[in-house]
């Protein structure tokens, strides 16, 4: 679902920068194929490795599918901090309310966890990522620093800039090398402490991508591209 929502946008502007330089039909629906081809091998994958079931697979699809299609023209580009911070917060406090009413209700969430812990040839391949409250600190992390990326310094002042196409090389190696050394930071042992981190680590990320490395490269690079209309 994350996959199929977070490619759309990219399938649809690299669509329309397409349509743009020609006039081929065939030209047009390369982005299209590539983006159903692409999901399509990512759900087989899902499911040659036992990580999902066949339903599962289709509804997350169809329904990253229509969440990018949904959300595409409603960026909240110029909503105030305080948007993303509240959008972090109600995930959080609606995520924690479901689970602790579905634990009262005696479910076990982590039922899956005991079963591969248990039967896993080697306990130590069920990862901490793997928990229920893992995407919900990486989700509430991402959507926190994104409004602190939109609303720096550092964006406020590259926002309006054209990277030339080896400044944004720049910031591609940039970005790989700060989210690598992140990864290879790893994660404390401690469950408590994991949930801290992944949010700390996420809310870094869209800033890392969004503002500070853009920022940098263009610092030190100097104005090799004209400034253009703020979208």
């Amino acid at each position: 679902m994350i996959t199929g929502a977070a490619l759309w946008p990219i399938m649809i502007a690299t669509s329309a920068q397409i349509a743009k330089r020609s006039r081929s039909r065939w030209m047009k629906l390369i982005p299209s194929l590539a983006y159903s081809t692409f999901l399509l091998a990512v759900g087989l994958s899902r499911i040659f490795i036992l990580a999902h079931f066949p339903h599962q697979v289709l509804g997350g699809l169809i329904t990253g599918a229509l969440l990018g299609w949904w959300m595409t023209p409603r960026v909240p580009v110029d909503r105030p901090v305080s948007f993303y911070g509240l959008t972090a917060l109600a995930l959080l406090m609606s995520t924690s309310l479901i689970y602790w009413s579905l634990v009262s209700l005696g479910i076990d969430m982590t039922w899956s966890i005991h079963l591969a812990s248990k039967w896993c040839e080697r306990p130590e391949w069920v990862h901490m990522e793997t928990r229920p409250f893992a995407s919900l600190s990486r989700d509430s992390g991402a959507a926190l620093g994104l409004g602190i990326a939109l609303h720096s310094p550092f964006y406020a002042q590259v926002r309006r800039i054209q990277l030339g196409t080896l400044q944004q090389t720049a910031c591609l190696s940039l970005v790989l090398v700060f989210l690598g050394l992140l990864d290879w930071i790893g994660n404390p042992p401690q469950l408590s402490l994991f949930y801290i981190f992944n949010f700390i680590k996420f809310t870094l990320w869209p800033f890392l991508v969004t503002a500070l490395v853009p920022w940098l490269v263009y610092s030190f690079s100097g104005p090799e591209a004209p400034l253009t209309k703020s979208k």
